[in-house]
């Protein structure tokens, strides 16, 4: 125990030198104990309020680049045309991650791209696969920090079970499959149906996804835009599975099947998914519910996760932020994704069911 000295006079004297050096190391080891535990919980506060603030600030580059675009959103993956500075013509595939990047403060990364595309492979350079910190969130240890990170997708709506896995050949397109009980694709009916079970879709001459349909269908406060996904692949990736979520409903050849024991329930009503009988709630496996699955393989697992606890960071087509609970009921999740069910048979959603 530490004792105040005693003067010869009876008055209470100051610490000695000793003392104070006794007394200055114990404090030193109790910061050296509890800080790191004090800036750690500190820390664990932050990530997950910069995770929000990030996937908004994807949010409103898309809002920026629909304003930029008249109402148009970018596609899941377009060809960009431009010369490279050996003055050669590239025609670049890019995801919708590139596309955004000059409204995501990316100019400068964006402008090296161009010059640096290499044409033989119509691909970006070596050097400007890098960390590009606006599309990542802090909890997710994979892709933060990392070249080419990528914690945020974008809304596929309903996936050929075919894709579900992967895409690398950009299949997920509007005029693809045929939804209306026959064995033709991409007729006019099938390219409405499709339009109306989700919002991005790789280029197609037919059909452009944008705000203003979301708008006139479901409604932008009611259709989802962005999820996290600890699976999403690299930001320069194209595959749909690398860099979007959705719903894998059955197909057979390219048509998708119709009646009970499906997602669907008829021709007529093809996005019905509250009918007697239907899978969408017992089916097996679910790979599509979110937080599934948390240890797959990279671009294996379109769907939303993330590390948080309990659900996911989404953000809607109004530019709307909100946590969605892995608990969502799957049928209200299945109409947060469609731009415009009601229009195909779709219940209305009321937000206060989400």
């Amino acid at each position: 125990m530490i004792q105040t000295r005693i003067d010869d006079d009876g008055r209470r004297g100051g610490l000695t030198r000793v003392e104070v050096a006794v007394l200055l190391g114990i404090l030193a080891l109790l910061a050296a104990f509890f800080l790191p535990a004090l800036q750690n919980q500190k820390h664990q506060r932050v990530r997950p309020l910069e995770c929000l603030n990030n996937i908004r600030g994807v949010g409103i580059a898309m809002q920026n680049f629909a304003s930029a675009n008249n109402g148009q959103l970018p596609s899941l993956s377009g060809e960009m045309k431009f010369v490279n500075r050996d003055s050669k013509e590239v025609k670049l595939i890019a995801g919708w991650p590139i596309q955004i990047m000059p409204a995501l403060d990316g100019s400068k990364l964006m402008k090296d791209i161009k010059s640096n595309a290499v044409v033989e492979t119509s691909q970006i350079g070596s050097a400007e696969r890098v960390y590009f910190r606006g599309f990542t969130c802090p909890l997710d240890d994979d892709s933060h920090q990392q070249p080419g990170g990528l914690s945020y997708v974008v809304n596929a709506g309903f996936l050929s079970s075919e894709l579900f896995h992967g895409d690398p050949e950009r299949l997920h397109r509007v005029d693809q499959l045929s939804w209306d009980g026959n064995d033709v694709a991409g007729e006019e009916a099938d390219v409405e149906v499709a339009a109306a079970t989700g919002v991005y879709w790789h280029h197609s001459k037919v059909f452009r996804p944008s705000l203003d349909y979301v708008g006139e269908g479901d409604g932008t406060t009611n259709t989802l835009m962005l999820s996290e996904n600890l699976q999403a692949g690299n930001w320069w990736d194209t595959d749909t599975t690398r860099l979007a979520f959705g719903i894998p409903v059955e197909t057979i050849g390219g048509r998708v099947p119709f009646g009970k024991g499906t997602l669907f329930e008829s021709v007529e009503r093809p996005l019905n998914t509250t009918f007697d009988g239907d899978t969408i709630a017992p089916a097996q496996p679910q790979e599509w519910r979110i937080n599934s699955d948390l240890k797959a393989a990279t671009g294996t697992r379109p769907r939303p996760s993330s590390n948080h606890t309990g659900g996911v960071n989404v953000i809607f087509c109004d530019g709307s932020g909100k946590y969605l609970s892995d608990r969502i009921d799957p049928h209200v999740y299945a109409k947060l994704l469609t731009p415009n069910g009601v229009k195909y048979g779709e219940g209305e959603l009321l937000q206060s069911t989400y």
